[in-house]
């Protein structure tokens, strides 16, 4: 197949959080397979420079008053269209600001929208899937055959819109209608109108050939009220078309056996001495105190999502049983001062580092015992999925990918890896904990669940194929 990701974002051009990763992993996984793979994305530029190894294509598409310059450059076997527009693109952030998100986004990205399909189409020689991921990319469905800047390019490409999460959606006044020249006749409830408002995601879905999300558990979670964030009714009217595609992971660059970040590198077998090792070193590098205590890790936005204000609550009673709890992350300023509140009264026992640190990250990965993640709702998680691969037992509310990958060890001692809350509430959290400290003091029991941990494969390969199978689903012959 030619596939071509509409994606604002993926490693190793621009990231701010795990849809990076998918956009990322998941082309290089379907180019291993043996596909023609493309992703197209905006060129930003916080600086004077464009990424390393981009080059101009020499071809320049229009979208209204916007003039999108393509460059190309390889990653691997992927080839990235990238769509420089210095008034769209060149800020210090991808979406916004710490103060609030650019006023202009839904303009930005229906002008990304169109350059996109246009470059697929001049640059790319065209594809037999257009895979669109999350509201900034929703727009291309919808205006495929019905945008006259479009120009009948795309129609008839399937389209696939993947939902990474629901919480945001392009929701925006209708003023946008016209500022970014959208065709009128599509603010209707079958398009993106929305309780009065325009809305990308919505049009989005009602448009795709085919909707997947990122686990299965969060394909049904997002029928229900708790979860649809106000779209359940119209996800519910094509759940026909909905799939839940549990995401992978790069088990190139999330490898203890070969990671350049760690103390000491280990495998399945070696797990003992290595994680030990690595503890140790985690606990010099921090300055944490105690002889050989159990760390607890967090690696996460701060966030309510992600329970940041529960690890805030619970982070006496997890200190209380003896962790020294390592948690790094940023997020909203409220939690972060919370944290560092409790991270001031326990100098020596907990460390919160707020700033973006990938070796540290690795480094948390390997040398924690137990790595906590007590989301309100987690579409997939990838922090779960690697602390398996680093023999780091997850403790979560079970909800969305994190029910699909974590089975509680005492509901399951012969296939469990990890610890459910029983609630999502600080308490909830403590007592996971205390289950999982028991387990944390019988050497024998831990290794064993290290190793069936580890011997897991949550690899892209196996999703790669499933999309295959959406991808013919919604008419790629």
């Amino acid at each position: 197949m030619r596939i071509a990701h509409v994606t604002p974002e993926a490693v190793p051009v621009a990231k701010t959080g795990g849809l990076a990763d998918v956009a990322g992993a998941l082309p290089a996984a379907q180019a291993a397979a043996g596909h023609e793979v493309l992703v197209v994305m905006p060129l930003y530029r916080p600086g004077p420079h464009a990424p390393e190894g981009a080059r101009p294509e020499g071809l320049t598409v229009h979208a209204g008053d916007f003039r999108l310059e393509v460059w190309r450059m390889e990653v691997g076997d992927v080839t990235y269209l990238l769509l420089d527009a210095p008034r769209l693109f060149a800020r210090p952030g991808l979406y916004g600001t710490p103060d609030g998100d650019f006023p202009d986004n839904p303009i930005r990205f229906a002008a990304f929208a169109r350059g996109a399909v246009l470059a697929v189409e001049q640059a790319g020689g065209g594809a037999d899937v257009l895979h669109c991921h999350d509201w900034q990319a929703a727009l291309v469905p919808q205006l495929l055959g019905r945008d006259p800047q479009l120009g009948g390019l795309g129609v008839g490409t399937p389209t696939v819109l993947t939902l990474h999460n629901l919480a945001y959606q392009g929701s925006f006044a209708p003023w946008v209608l016209q500022a970014a020249d959208l065709p009128g006749e599509l603010y209707t409830p079958e398009g993106f109108e929305f309780y009065g408002k325009v809305n990308y995601l919505k049009g989005g879905i009602l448009a795709a050939d085919a909707l997947t999300t990122v686990s299965p558990t969060y394909a049904g979670e997002i029928l229900t009220p708790r979860f649809g964030c106000g779209l359940e009714q119209v996800l519910a009217s094509r759940r026909h078309r909905l799939t839940g595609i549990l995401n992978g992971l790069d088990t190139t660059v999330w490898n203890p056996a070969t990671d350049p970040h760690l103390e000491r590198t280990y495998d399945a077998a070696t797990a003992t001495e290595g994680k030990a090792a690595c503890r140790s070193a985690l606990l010099r590098e921090l300055g944490l105190a105690g002889d050989d205590p159990p760390v607890a890790g967090v690696v996460s936005r701060l966030v309510d999502q992600k329970g940041a204000d529960l690890l805030a609550a619970a982070a006496e009673g997890i200190l209380g049983l003896g962790f020294r709890l390592v948690m790094l992350g940023s997020g909203e300023p409220r939690h972060e001062r919370a944290l560092a509140e409790v991270a001031a009264r326990y100098p020596g026992r907990m460390v919160l580092r707020t700033e973006f640190n990938d070796p540290l990250a690795h480094r948390i990965y390997a040398g924690a015992d137990l790595f906590l993640m007590p989301s309100r709702f987690e579409p997939c998680g990838l922090g779960q999925l690697i602390a398996l691969r680093y023999g780091t037992l997850p403790v979560v509310n079970p909800v969305g990918g994190l029910a699909d990958t974590v089975r509680d060890l005492d509901v399951d001692p012969r296939a469990g890896n990890g610890f459910h809350m029983a609630a999502p509430t600080a308490e909830g959290l403590v007592r996971a904990m205390e289950r999982a400290l028991a387990l944390l003091r019988d050497a024998a029991a831990l290794a064993a669940v290290r190793r069936r941990a580890m011997a897991e494969d949550h690899g892209w390969a196996g999703p790669a194929r499933e999309y295959e199978e959406v991808y013919r689903e919604a008419g790629v012959g």
